[in-house]
């Protein structure tokens, strides 16, 4: 297995684990109650996940140019383009999870809208991590990882 593979492997694993856990903030938070010191930790814990499955795409995204991205196009126009809109999708979840995190993090005490707001861009950051997976592993299966 290459150096490659191994690394599209941790990032699609890393986006599972991420998808999960952006699912338990969104619980948390529901209510729009103040998180507990353990809970904030889980807040932190999670949007850390998606920043690190982001982190990990953009790390082997150069090689990905290289070595996937063209014979990809060539194999399926279709799948090429669901990529890039997967490429695009996961800005989006890391944007969604910062966003819940500092919103959740810094509303004063009685402000539940704002935690309830936190907890409806976690639940739909999770969501479009789900589909950013589905569309990672659908792609992975046109180029035959």
């Amino acid at each position: 297995m290459t150096a490659l593979r191994v690394l599209q492997s941790v990032h699609g694993q890393l986006g599972v684990l991420a998808t999960a856990a952006l699912l338990h903030p969104a619980l948390l938070l529901r209510r729009g109650q103040r998180p507990s010191r353990r809970g904030r930790w889980a807040l932190v814990l999670s949007a850390g996940f998606a920043v690190l499955a982001w982190s990990a795409g953009v790390f082997i995204y150069p090689d990905y140019r290289r070595v996937v991205k063209r014979p990809l196009f060539h194999l399926s126009t279709e799948a090429g383009l669901l990529f890039e809109v997967k490429e695009h999708f996961a800005v989006a979840v890391v944007c969604l999870a910062l966003g819940g995190l500092v919103a959740a993090l810094v509303a004063p005490a009685g402000e539940r809208a704002i935690r309830r707001a936190a907890a409806l861009m976690f639940a739909l950051a999770s969501a479009l991590s789900a589909l950013v997976v589905g569309l990672g592993v659908y792609v992975a299966s046109i180029h035959g990882f």
